[in-house]
């Protein structure tokens, strides 16, 4: 099993993008309630249809975050690639000896 963690930084970024597109275009609105009926199953539906809005508000709201932490982990990744790379690279080509 290997340990490295090997991320498409770009790939990851357009998916993001293309998730955060479909939430936002999500439009969580109830159908008007039916007026002039008193029938119970109207009543019902109308409180079904206001309790599905809220969920769907709800779950608009937890993509948004979701989205946002994992943006921000992506781009803590990426800040933490470039700084061992810059440490492995001087490390690399670090102080030489001069030959006598």
């Amino acid at each position: 099993m290997s340990t490295e963690v090997k991320i498409d930084y770009g790939e990851v970024e357009n998916q993001l993008r293309e998730m955060n597109s479909k939430t936002e275009s999500l439009i969580p609105r109830a159908e008007l309630p039916i007026t002039g009926n008193t029938m119970d199953v109207v009543t019902k539906q109308t409180k079904l249809s206001i309790q599905l809005e809220q969920l769907l508000m709800n779950y608009q709201t937890v993509l948004m975050e979701n989205s946002k932490t994992t943006t921000s982990s992506v781009e803590f990744m990426r800040e933490s690639d470039e700084k061992i790379a810059t440490v492995v690279h001087s490390t690399l080509s670090g102080p030489k000896q001069a030959m006598l």
